[in-house]
């Protein structure tokens, strides 16, 4: 009889807590989060730039910039609350464990400088003035001008690099795209 009763009541315990678990969609913790953010369309894909000090690269290296429709190199861009994401950073050392759990999430905003449209992506708990900032521009590559992805860094933003799409680079051989990453690295 006790057997019975205690499966009875293990049974009767697990449906109810089912039963409450299954009327409340359980949502992620969203640490400030309040939507995402797409990429402007003309900045999506591959670009490849040469590295800047500035970033902290080896200058004498190719480095790759990947932008999605919601991501950049796997930085999932968001609209934060600032009145939360700068409460992390204040109290960086207590509020460490929302530093873990948002490490590929990037505080995303897209503004407007003497009518250049710029995005902006920082670190979720980090404070102002940090982060990059990408826009579009045109420059000269070995004598063609061409359409390119201005990376900047600080608060205005500072100029750091010039990334540069391989034109065609479905069509292209293998040793094509080689030279083509060479004469951006030679730039």
């Amino acid at each position: 009889m006790n057997k019975r009763f205690l499966s009875l009541a293990g049974i009767l315990v697990a449906a109810f807590s089912l039963a409450a678990f299954g009327s409340q969609p359980v949502k992620a913790a969203s640490y400030g989060r309040i939507g995402e953010v797409t990429s402007p369309l003309r900045m999506r894909g591959k670009w490849y730039y040469k590295g800047s000090k500035a970033l902290g690269q080896d200058p004498n290296k190719l480095y790759k910039i990947k932008i999605g429709k919601h991501h950049i190199n796997g930085i999932k861009l968001y609209q934060a609350d600032p009145r939360k994401t700068e409460k992390y950073a204040l109290h960086f050392k207590k509020y460490r464990f929302i530093v873990n759990q948002t490490m590929n999430w990037g505080k995303t905003s897209i503004y407007n400088i003497d009518n250049v449209q710029w995005l902006n992506v920082t670190g979720w708990t980090a404070g102002g003035g940090n982060g990059t900032s990408y826009s579009l521009t045109t420059q000269k590559l070995h004598h063609k001008l061409l359409p390119a992805l201005a990376i900047g860094v600080g608060y205005k933003p500072f100029i750091a690099a010039y990334a540069y799409r391989i034109p065609g680079h479905h069509q292209l051989t293998h040793e094509q795209k080689q030279a083509i990453k060479r004469e951006i690295l030679n730039n």
